[in-house]
């Protein structure tokens, strides 16, 4: 008498899976028609152009994403009915984590993986700590598959989910590893002339997003070298040694200088020591902020 309601189980399961391998192949060709046509005003012919260009706007990766997006809470519903028999502490869309299951498109089988994993996280209420886990990281994987092929808003949507699963769980180190990832994934959605790129990429190198405050006390020491090596060249009075040069540099970023200092020396240092007190103010002020949020998680 129980075999029945496990045999629906295992059918509803089935069905479902297909129902995932089918919408992964349909979206994946869409993507694959948006990357074919990315490049419009390479056709030969003003024909050719026009009609690359209306294929390129059809089949973008925005709108192939809001597709996909809708697609995806329809998958998150069905499972909830699908799943229903599953037994705890059994992951029943494994295959599509360890990408067993064939695919017809290319990059089908990483389209599969985000929604079957946002189908199992989202749609079961007793999912624990090592599934998350699990899940989590074939969506890390996902994502950084889907930098290599050139689609950075599947790759942050992949990071995004990696990233809340792991969120639930506290696990925050792998956190705040999948949003570094995805603020990387986003900044390769912008085009390399737009500023916004340049916004990124300065944050990115600065301080990684502000997920890794420690990248800024490099170029906190490459400020402090750099005055150094530009007073130490500018002139200064005969009673000033090198030393001096040298102590003023280092403590006018921490404590800036008064006028009475820098006259000492040299009145022509007053414009650098200036500069170098803002910038110091600036830096100083970012690094403990980000430090503190890392520290305390605000």
């Amino acid at each position: 008498m129980t075999a029945a309601p496990d045999e629906d189980g295992e059918a509803r399961l089935s069905t479902f899976k297909t129902l995932v391998t089918a919408t992964a192949n349909a979206i994946a060709e869409d993507l694959e028609r948006g990357q074919r046509y990315r490049h419009p005003n390479l056709a030969r012919s003003r024909e050719e152009r026009a009609s690359r260009r209306v294929s390129h706007r059809e089949f973008d990766e925005q709108v192939i994403l809001l597709d996909y997006e809708r697609r995806q809470l329809g998958a998150q519903r069905n499972f909830v009915n699908a799943a229903a028999s599953a037994r705890p502490g059994i992951l029943v869309l494994a295959e599509f984590y360890d990408r067993t299951a064939p695919f017809d498109q290319p990059h089908a089988e990483l389209i599969a993986t985000m929604l079957a994993a946002s189908a199992e996280a989202n749609g079961r209420v007793w999912l624990n700590s090592v599934e998350g886990w699990v899940i989590a990281n074939a969506l890390e994987r996902t994502g950084k598959d889907l930098v290599t092929v050139g689609l950075p808003r599947f790759a942050a949507a992949a990071f995004d989910q990696a990233a809340t699963i792991h969120g639930r769980f506290k696990h925050r180190r792998d956190e705040d590893r999948c949003e570094y990832l995805k603020s990387s994934a986003h900044r390769r959605t912008y085009p390399w002339w737009n500023p916004m790129r340049a916004m990124w990429t300065l944050s990115w190198a600065l301080f990684g997003y502000g997920y890794k405050p420690m990248r800024l006390l490099i170029w906190i020491a490459a400020t402090i070298a750099a005055f150094i090596g530009y007073l130490l060249h500018l002139p200064r009075d005969p009673q000033a040694s090198a030393g001096d040069a040298f102590y003023m540099a280092i403590q006018n970023f921490v404590n800036p200088m008064g006028l009475g200092d820098a006259k000492f020396v040299s009145a022509k240092w007053e414009p650098a020591l200036e500069i170098e007190t803002y910038i110091g103010d600036i830096l100083r002020n970012i690094f403990f902020v980000l430090l503190i949020r890392r520290w305390f998680r605000l």
